[in-house]
């Protein structure tokens, strides 16, 4: 029996942070304001159009959800009154509101231009640069983040553009930058206990990849001891890129830039990863193998790494919202493995107790939750294909719940989808 190849998935992390930052930041855009889809409430039409009417008007619209005009109204008193530093700061936090509401709709490439806007007004206001630099990163281009969200935390100390900057760098195979970032951030704040693991984590991968070498591929940036032969190399480097190949055919992925895979010793593998006993394997923004100086044979080297680059690719497109269940059951899938058409379980299985099986210590019980998600992924397959599959994961990055993607992609609601698995795997 196959051993589960992922105790975990930590990549959810940036996600997790980024929708914190989304929400602190879509407060600090509507605090004045009501919900955008609340009642209109009738324009004021003003006879003389001053510059000041226009603001009192702009102020209405903005507080009725009606953003187009509000901004539109205090771009036009900003630029008849140059010199006016308030208006074009006015019209700076209306186009952030705006982006704001348009990144919490699922709508990043929308607002990154009202983002760029605002900033038009008032190049270098901290909260329009951090919606910038998170437009990106919900848009799939964390590269782009980078520079806005540097700006961001020169101009004002920001204990989330912190800590999303160190793990951005950290993605990025920079510790260093990552380490100044954490540091920073615990000088200001040493109860930070997120900062203080991610500052562990990044310490301990540091120290263990001393003296690393390095191969690119085109799609992969490949660290490793410099003990391995040339050829092993190369063998790798063929059967990641074959991976890329066949999981973005099967789910129209691209990798938004080089994905880093860590070749470990077996003991600098659980000191780095502090993962369960019966992983084989851990995505967590970046591929980490436990393998030694000679690769396994390749029928068991492929299906590991097809595995791995199946993680990344749904933490790609659902943009960290997949559950556990759904990356494990369909990596599982696209890796090849052949799902039980006669698996039954006794009781009553519930996709909360899958998510917890698959992440379980104990081997066993963990092996039975792969085994179901499994299962569960190839019914969902069976139901709408690979072009099903990627539009739930396209629906689950775009923001959606489970319970609100499932019904618009296979026509029935969760509950009674998982009453129908229940039946099923009861026998």
């Amino acid at each position: 029996m196959r051993r589960p190849t992922t105790a975990r998935l930590l990549a959810p992390a940036i996600a997790v942070l980024c929708a914190a930052t989304l929400g602190l930041g879509w407060w600090e855009g509507r605090r004045h304001g009501e919900r955008a889809d609340g009642p209109a409430v009738p324009v004021v039409r003003v006879a003389a159009r001053d510059g000041r009417a226009l603001v009192e008007e702009a102020i209405r619209l903005y507080a009725a959800g009606q953003f187009p005009r509000a901004c539109d109204r205090l771009s036009r008193a900003a630029d008849g009154d140059p010199s006016s530093a308030s208006r074009r700061a006015a019209a700076g936090s209306c186009f952030e509101g705006w982006g704001w509401q348009a990144l919490t709709e699922g709508r990043p490439d929308e607002a990154t231009l009202l983002f760029r806007q605002g900033l038009a007004e008032t190049p270098e206001a901290p909260a329009l640069l951090k919606g910038l630099g998170l437009a990106a990163v919900h848009a799939g281009r964390p590269e782009d983040a980078l520079g806005p969200l540097e700006r961001a935390v020169r101009g004002e100390p920001d204990t989330h553009v912190r800590l999303l900057l160190a793990h951005l760098y950290d993605r990025r195979d920079d510790p260093d930058r990552a380490i100044a970032h954490l540091r920073a951030l615990l000088a200001r704040d040493p109860g930070d206990d997120r900062a203080r693991r991610l500052l562990d984590k990044v310490e301990r991968e540091r120290r263990a990849e001393t003296g690393f070498q390095r191969d690119v591929t085109p799609r992969f940036l490949v660290k490793y001891r410099a003990a391995r032969d040339a050829e092993t190399r190369r063998a790798l480097g063929r059967a990641l890129e074959a991976a890329a190949d066949h999981v973005g055919g099967a789910l129209g992925w691209v990798p938004p830039e080089r994905l880093t895979v860590v070749l470990y010793e077996r003991e600098q593998w659980e000191d780095v990863t502090r993962v369960h006993g019966w992983a084989t394997g851990l995505f967590d923004g970046k591929i980490r193998l436990p393998l030694g100086p000679a690769l396994p044979p390749a029928g068991e080297l492929q299906p590991l790494v097809l595995h791995e680059v199946a993680h990344a690719a749904i933490h790609h497109l659902s943009r960290g919202r997949a559950p556990r269940w759904l990356h494990e059951g369909l990596a599982q899938a696209l890796e090849g493995a052949t799902a039980d058409p006669m698996l039954r379980v006794p009781g009553s299985p519930t996709l909360a107790g899958i998510e917890a099986l698959v992440t379980d210590a104990d081997a066993l019980r963990a092996r039975a939750g792969y085994d179901i998600a499994h299962w569960i992924v190839r019914d969902l397959l069976d139901r709408g294909g690979l072009g099903g599959m990627r539009e739930l994961l396209g629906r689950l990055g775009a923001g959606d719940a489970l319970a609100d993607a499932m019904p618009r992609v296979y026509g029935l609601r969760l509950a009674e989808i998982e009453s129908q698995w229940r039946r099923l795997l009861g026998g």
